[in-house]
C-alpha cells in the first residue's frame, strides 16, 4: 500500500474531528495572521469557476503569470469548511496558490506535500500543524486515490508521527533540491 492510499484510507474511515470554537478562533487568526505577511501587494478576485484548469490539469504557469501581474483568480467553488469558515478557506486557498509559485511547485503529491510541510513550518503549534496537515495531505491524498476531494471535508487528526516524517522527509527533498540548483 502505498503512502497515499494509506493516508486516504486513514482520512476517509477516521471519525471527523470536532473542534472547539476556542481552539476554531485562534487556527481562522493564524491563518488571518499568515496572510498579511504572505499576501502582501497582490489581490485576488473570488470566481465561480476553476480559473487555471487547462484541461484536467492546474497549470502553474498561469497562476505565475497572475502573481507576478498582482491580480490572482481563486475558486470560490466547494467552499464548505467547518475547520475555516468560508471567509478564512479563501484566505487559506490564496495561502496555498501562493505558496505553489513561492516553492515553484506543481500540483501532484510531492509539490503539496511541499506545500503543507512549508506552511506548517510557520507554526510550532502540533494542533495546527495537524490540522493544516488534515487540509493540505487528507484531502489531497483522497483526491489522488479515488480521482475526487472526499465530499465530507473533514478535519482528522492524523498522529504526531505521521506529521513530523512527513516533514523531516520534505526537508530532505529540499535539500536535495537546493543542492542541485
Amino acid at each position: 500500500m502505498t503512502i497515499i492510499e494509506e493516508l486516504a484510507k486513514g482520512y476517509m474511515t477516521a471519525p471527523a474531528y470536532e473542534a472547539p470554537l476556542s481552539l476554531l478562533r485562534e487556527f481562522r487568526q493564524f491563518v488571518i495572521d499568515l496572510a498579511k505577511v504572505e499576501l502582501q501587494g497582490v489581490n485576488f478576485e473570488y470566481v465561480d469557476y476553476q480559473p487555471y484548469f487547462r484541461g484536467p490539469d492546474l497549470c502553474l504557469n498561469d497562476i505565475k503569470a497572475d502573481f507576478e501581474q498582482g491580480n490572482v483568480k481563486i475558486s470560490a467553488q466547494y467552499n464548505e469548511s467547518d475547520l475555516l469558515g468560508k471567509d478564512v478557506n479563501l484566505i487559506y486557498r490564496c495561502i496555498h496558490e501562493r505558496h505553489h509559485v513561492k516553492l515553484d511547485v506543481d500540483f501532484g503529491w510531492e509539490g503539496e506535500c511541499a506545500i503543507a510541510a512549508h506552511i506548517m513550518s510557520f507554526t510550532d503549534n502540533l494542533f495546527f500543524k495537524q490540522l493544516l496537515f488534515s487540509e493540505g495531505l487528507g484531502q489531497v491524498a483522497v483526491r489522488l486515490h479515488t480521482g475526487e476531494f472526499p465530499d465530507d471535508q473533514k478535519v482528522v487528526l492524523f498522529d504526531e508521527e505521521v506529521i513530523h516524517c512527513m516533514e523531516k522527509t520534505m526537508k530532505n527533498v529540499r535539500n536535495i533540491r537546493c543542492q542541485n540548483h
